[in-house]
């Protein structure tokens, strides 16, 4: 089995990576990234590293010249828009993803599996004291980090009924990612690190805004059962992936030893505009993103039972980077 994963220098592909290089049925895994690879990926006669943007054509025919291609998996994508250049960002994530779509479908390749995110849906009032399920609608119009992921899942749904592919399409709305490895990365600067290395308090703006963190094993499972199994050609299949607990504020600050602070829900959007012109976007305090501290995205994550996975882990075990 041949499989192609793009944003293999990526924190989610790093670990991909390395998990499959292990697997018996795994030929060949051709890594496509901007990056070379990282040192946590060492050298191996299964790996083929291709550096390439995809948004520029060119590494499809390199991808095909090592043959077949048994599966796609979809994880390139820019995480943080640059301080002023969230238009940019948008363009080269669905640009990078229509080229990958094109390509799975136009070669016929029997499974692609994108790597979505439950912010597709938005955090909004309506969340509160519910667990979103797959058919629920995505709205989020102002995020950016939502909104394009959003709008690529608009743009995969469309080429899939405009074409009629055979190939399995797989959606995963991940959670919160997080884990040893992840919290470790220098590169990685988020909603983790804000609040176990910056700030000395936990800010709560709702009583009941909470998050599913999900550890990064759990996700590296995943989409290695998912590139294995066998497809099931021109079929849809969506799956959120979060545990089926959750952090409230004061849990993460229970856990943390940190003290909650009280912020009203007013002053959030400000206080995120504030930092992120402060810093020049260093810290990913978007204002367009305020309300995910306000408003929770809590899923049901029990769907993804049906390939036979289960959780392993915690949102606490995710937060504390259990090994």
């Amino acid at each position: 089995m041949n499989i192609l994963v793009t944003g293999s220098a990526g924190y989610i592909g790093t670990l991909l990576v390395n998990r499959l290089l292990k697997e018996k049925i795994i030929d060949n895994i051709m890594g496509v990234d901007l990056l070379p690879p990282p040192d946590a990926i060492k050298p191996h006669q299964k790996l083929i590293w291709i550096r390439w943007d995809l948004v520029k054509d060119g590494w499809q025919k390199e991808v095909l010249s090592y043959g077949k291609v048994d599966a796609v998996v979809h994880l390139a994508f820019k995480i943080r828009s640059p301080y002023g250049k969230v238009k940019e960002t948008k363009e080269e994530n669905v640009s990078a993803s229509r080229n990958v779509f094109e390509f799975a479908f136009k070669n016929k390749i029997p499974r692609l599996i994108y790597s979505s995110s439950v912010a597709a849906y938005g955090a909004k009032e309506g969340n509160l004291g519910r667990l979103l399920k797959e058919s629920d609608p995505l709205e989020e119009n102002i995020s950016p980090y939502g909104l394009q992921k959003r709008l690529v899942e608009e743009l995969l749904g469309k080429m899939v009924e405009g074409l009629h592919p055979k190939t399995h399409t797989i959606i995963v709305r991940l959670n919160s990612v997080t884990g040893p490895y992840g919290q470790g990365l220098k590169s990685k600067f988020g909603l983790i690190t804000f609040f176990k290395k910056i700030l000395p308090f936990v800010i709560e703006a709702h009583p009941a805004w909470a998050r599913q963190f999900i550890h990064e094993k759990d996700v590296e499972e995943i989409f290695s059962r998912l590139a294995s199994i066998a497809p099931k050609p021109g079929r849809i299949d969506i799956y959120n992936a979060a545990p089926p607990s959750w952090l409230t504020a004061k849990d993460i600050a229970r856990l943390l030893n940190k003290t909650t602070v009280k912020i009203p829900k007013f002053l959030i959007h400000p206080a995120f505009w504030v930092v992120w012109n402060l810093t020049f976007g260093v810290i990913p305090t978007h204002p367009d993103s305020a309300s995910g501290l306000i408003y929770p995205i809590n899923v049901d994550g029990s769907r993804i039972g049906s390939i036979g996975f289960q959780y392993k882990y915690t949102p606490g075990d995710a937060l504390l980077g259990k090994r």
